[in-house]
């Protein structure tokens, strides 16, 4: 009796955490398409040091807490650099607002980033953070699709946080100068 109920017990927790994975958007493919944009128009603040900083946790919140507020318009981003030159175990941040319109009213503390860009290879994506593919996967794949079409593809990532449950990264095309 007691088999059978240990069984039953692990056939319902499966039911249940695929039925999670599904509906947090586990089955959801990530699209790579190539698109054209407008310059990277940022507010935020540079971080670098340790990935498991609360700082990165902190400027998040208060980006998100700016966007939420109307105190900017535009949505969260972040930027990560892959920086070579690092020491092992950290990275270069900037963690902001990619603002919709030119702003004068800038929060104390924040500082302005322009990314030129006129096309960036773009990963969408459509799930919750827990059923993600890895940020090397998707860089990968993008990675992948620069080189199909002979594009050259900058050091960096843009992270658009659309939503909860939706995520842009940009790759920008590499312009010399």
């Amino acid at each position: 009796m007691n088999k059978k109920v240990t069984l039953l017990a692990i056939a319902v927790a499966l039911g249940v955490l695929v039925i999670g994975y599904v509906y947090l958007g586990g089955l959801n493919k990530v699209d790579i398409t190539v698109e054209s944009v407008s310059d990277y128009n940022l507010v935020g603040i540079h971080f670098q040091g340790r990935p498991k900083s609360d700082s990165i946790e902190n400027a998040f919140f208060l980006a998100r807490e700016y966007v939420q507020n109307n105190r900017l318009d535009g949505v969260v981003a972040l930027v990560h650099y892959n920086d070579t030159t690092l020491a092992k175990n950290q990275i270069k941040l900037f963690i902001g607002v990619k603002v919709n319109s030119t702003t004068s009213d800038i929060p104390e503390g924040y500082e302005r980033l322009t990314i030129s860009a006129s096309q960036t290879v773009r990963a969408t994506i459509e799930a919750h953070n827990v059923v993600m593919p890895s940020p090397e996967t998707i860089e990968g794949r993008m990675r992948a699709k620069g080189e199909e079409l002979n594009m050259r593809l900058s050091d960096f990532t843009i992270e658009q946080y659309i939503s909860t449950n939706e995520l842009l990264i940009d790759m920008p095309v590499y312009k010399p100068g």
